[in-house]
């Protein structure tokens, strides 16, 4: 008895997960289309959430010229194909411009 309530705690986990990933992704994907150039960091950080990274400009592509900070966004239901949403601010925090990137 034990061991299919055990069993069945980590599937119900692992189904969350995946429900969980999927709709932040559907989420991510809805809202990066809201963000406009010239927007608030704080702006950004409204509609798309926290950044999975953040830091200097270049982690992922090249970046536009007067880049000083870069909020990178991961789409958790793409493991075998990762994408992310990249958006780049200038040095009064801005949006410079953003960016899907999958990575091969």
């Amino acid at each position: 008895m034990t061991t299919r309530i055990v069993f069945f705690a980590i599937a119900l986990a692992i189904v969350g997960a995946l429900v969980w990933a999927y709709h932040h992704d559907n989420e991510l994907r809805k809202n990066s289309l809201e963000v406009n150039l010239g927007d608030a960091n704080e702006v950004v950080r409204e509609l798309l959430g926290d950044p999975s990274s953040e830091g200097p400009c270049g982690a992922l592509t090249a970046v536009p010229t007067g880049c000083v900070d870069e909020y990178v966004y991961r789409y958790y239901y793409s493991i075998f194909n990762p994408q992310y949403e990249v958006v780049w601010f200038d040095g009064s925090g801005k949006v410079l411009g953003l960016q899907q990137v999958k990575r091969p």
